[in-house]
This record gives C-alpha cells, structure tokens and sequence, in this order.
C-alpha cells in the first residue's frame, strides 16, 4: 500500500470523521441511531479504501478528497434528522478544521525543522516515519488536539442543539466552500510539484497562508448563519410586538364593551331585586359572577389596566392568585402598545409556570414604583420546572424552540427600546424578573 493509499483509505477519513463530530453531536439523531452510525463509519472507510489511486498528482488527489467528503455528507444526512443545508455545512466545517489541523501540524514540522532533511508535503514521508517516531507522533496528536480544542470553543460552541441553520442566502456559504476547495487545490500543487530543499521557507509562508484562508472560510461560515438566526430572532420578536399593538386595540374595544353592558347588566338587576321578582340570593349570586368581567384595574395608565384586566380574568379561570401594586402614570413614557406587550408577555410566562406548580404556590406578585429616579418593575412567581439560562436569559423547555421561547426575547426587546436593565434569576423555585427604567426629570 502506497503512503497516498493509506493516507485516503484510513487516517484522512479518521480526521474527517473526528473533525465532523465536533459539529454534528448536537443534531437530531435518528431512530437507530448507535446501527446507522457504526454502518456509516463503517461504509466511508469502505468506500475511501475501494476508491482507486489511478494518478499520483495534485487534480487526482484532490478529487478523491473531495468525493471521499461528499460521501460523508451523504452518510450524515442518514444519521442524523436534519436538512440538507444543516448536515452539509456541519460536514463543511468539519472538513475546513481537518485541514486547519493538517496544515498546522506540516507548519510546525517545517518551522521546527523536525521532518530532518526533507520538507513536509501532502502525504508526505512524516506520515511513514510518525508511527515510529515518538515525536513525531506525539506532536502528531498534540496539534490535532489543540487544534480540534480550539475550533470547537471558537465555533461549534455557536450551535445551539437541535437547531437547523438557516441562511439569508447560499452565497457566502458557497463562497465559504469555495475558498476551502481552492485552498486545498493550491496546496496540492505545492506539495505535488514545488516540495525541495530549496523550498522550506515557501513551504511555510503558503502553510500560513492556507491556515489563515481555512480560519476565513470557517468565519464567514458561522457568522453568516448566526446573522441570518439573529435577523429571524429580530424579525419574530417584531412580528410578535405588531400582532400585540393590533391586539391591544382589540382588548382595549372589548374591555370597553364588556365594562359598560356589566355596568348596564348591575342596574336591571338592582331593579329586579326592588321589584321582588327573583330572590335575593339569586340576584347576589349573579351580581357577583358579573362582578367578575366588571373587576377593571385602575393604575393610571390606561393601556396597563387593559392587559392587567385581560390577566387577572385570565388568573381567576385558572386558579391562580394575581397580586399587583402597580403604579401606572409611572409608565406614560412609554407607547400603549408596547406596555401592552411587555406586561402582557411577563404576566403570560408567569401563569405558563405557576399553572404547573402546587394550587397553593400558584401566586404572581407584580410590582410598579418608583425608587429615586428609577423606575422599578419586578415580578415573582413560583415554578416546578429546571430553568435553564444562557447568557443571563432563561431558554423555553418546549421542544420546538423554533416557534416558542420569543416572550422572553419580546420583554428583552422592548427594555432595550427604552434603555432598560433586564435581569433575571431562578432560585428555590422562585422566579424572579426585575427592570429597572431611567427617569428623566
């Protein structure tokens, strides 16, 4: 077996697979997962093996490579539940760390001038003599280590599990490949036909120059995908703030409505009652169940006594206690739809969470004041659920975070908007929301 044979057939689909992980732990697995996984392993060091060495030079070299890449993007997608574009550019940045990895390790063999008298190409003769050589072998390993170590924290950390990328457009994606794909062409041809003794030093300034188009490559991959999830984030969180503007014009009309036919509904029965028609505790009994829909809050902002009725009412059919001192002129500076929405949202997470909890735990205290020149919101309640945050901010337990966790993400939103300080804690199942606003004087 040629050094090129071994080197396509085992170790570079070892790298590939190693590097591949890093970005692929995270994803959806499918039914059978620990078969489907050892047959797909199984099937590219197959397939890398029975893949012919017909031409020993750099357009060959770089063909197998790049179909012996294709063959595992194709195995991922059959492992793992994702979309096409998920599992390819999971592959993508595996294979660009693989060759990051691989050109630092030629770097240092050529810097340090370990390789003896003969510079370091592709596959070259390091990969004879690494097996027998402890060093050899021991920075071997230690190179790949660092650097898998350092591309994981760097960049498989921005995925978050069981979330498929998605991006504005395919352009720099493919741009990113591209840059990839040149890169390991033009080192084919280095290796293949400029590797001498002559040739160390510019052996060296094209491994630098291939690591830094490799960490490029990878770069404008993550962050094009991470754009496009924070534009989506954005474009929900506002589609959300919209649909509640609309909606609080609604509740405001019903609210409206629903005051002044209870009010109409309390006098007809006060003269029932003196007309002795129907019995006094009948007539208590439905005056009270009226009294319900006629409980208006009255903080002195007219949007927050609107979302704090709908809630209480809300509080009342579930069994939850609603506690509010809320001082509501306080809040004039901010627009009635967005006091609709940020209250809304925070009295709506709450109930999500104490609905789960003991009857006798399911309170929500909601507090509005001033203290100094600050104005204070804070809301407690209890909750059963494990809470778990990231980057100060609580992540929804639902399964389907593509379409829910985004009340959060709303409050957060609407607090930046104004200059708010959001924060937020979770300690002896109570949870605990606290904003603080600068008033103006």
């Amino acid at each position: 077996m040629t050094q090129f044979e071994f080197y396509k057939s085992f170790q570079f689909v070892l790298e590939l697979l190693l590097a591949e992980t890093l970005y692929v732990y995270k994803l959806r697995r499918r039914s059978l997962f620990p078969l489907r996984l050892g047959a797909a392993v199984a099937l590219l060091f197959l397939f890398s093996w029975l893949l012919p060495a017909w031409a020993d030079n750099a357009f060959y070299s770089s063909f197998v490579f790049l179909i012996i890449f294709v063959a595992s993007v194709l195995l991922c997608k059959a492992v793992f539940k994702e979309t096409w574009l998920t599992a390819a550019f999971c592959c993508v940045a595996g294979y660009t760390t693989q060759h990051i990895a691989y050109e630092t390790y030629m770097l240092v063999l050529n810097v340090t001038g370990a390789n003896g008298e003969t510079p370091m190409g592709f596959y070259g003769s390091e990969f004879v003599g690494m097996f027998s050589n402890p060093f050899l072998a021991a920075m071997y390993f230690l190179v790949y280590v660092l650097t898998f170590f350092v591309c994981f924290f760097a960049f498989s950390e921005k995925l978050k599990p069981f979330e498929s990328v998605q991006l504005k457009t395919a352009f720099i994606f493919v741009f990113a490949i591209f840059i990839l794909i040149v890169d390991i062409f033009l080192n084919m041809i280095v290796v293949h036909y400029l590797s001498s003794n002559e040739n160390v030093l510019y052996l060296i300034v094209v491994g630098v120059y291939n690591i830094l188009c490799c960490c490029v490559s990878l770069y404008l991959q993550f962050e094009v995908a991470l754009k496009k999830k924070l534009e989506n984030t954005l474009d929900t969180v506002q589609r959300l703030w919209h649909e509640a503007k609309e909606q609080y014009a609604v509740s405001k009309e019903n609210i409206e409505m629903i005051n002044v036919k209870c009010h109409d509904l309390k006098h007809q029965i006060r003269t029932l009652g003196k007309e002795a028609a129907v019995s006094s505790d009948v007539l208590k009994d439905i005056e009270n169940r009226i009294s319900i829909y006629d409980s208006e809050m009255k903080t002195g902002n007219v949007a927050l006594d609107i979302i704090l009725t709908e809630k209480s009412l809300q509080c009342k059919r579930k069994g939850v206690k609603f506690s509010c001192i809320v001082d509501g002129e306080k809040l004039n500076f901010m627009a009635e739809e967005d006091i609709y929405a940020l209250f809304g949202n925070i009295v709506d997470n709450a109930i999500e969470a104490v609905v789960k909890a003991d009857p006798s735990k399911r309170v929500i205290s909601l507090l509005v004041k001033t203290v100094n020149d600050l104005l204070v919101v804070k809301e407690t309640n209890y909750y059963d659920d494990d809470i778990r945050f990231v980057n100060g901010i609580p992540q929804t337990t639902k399964p389907d975070k593509q379409y829910h966790g985004f009340g959060i993400r709303s409050i957060q939103y609407i607090c930046e908007r104004y200059g708010g300080d959001l924060t937020i804690k979770a300690e002896n199942n109570v949870f605990e929301l606290n904003i603080l606003f600068f008033l103006e004087k």
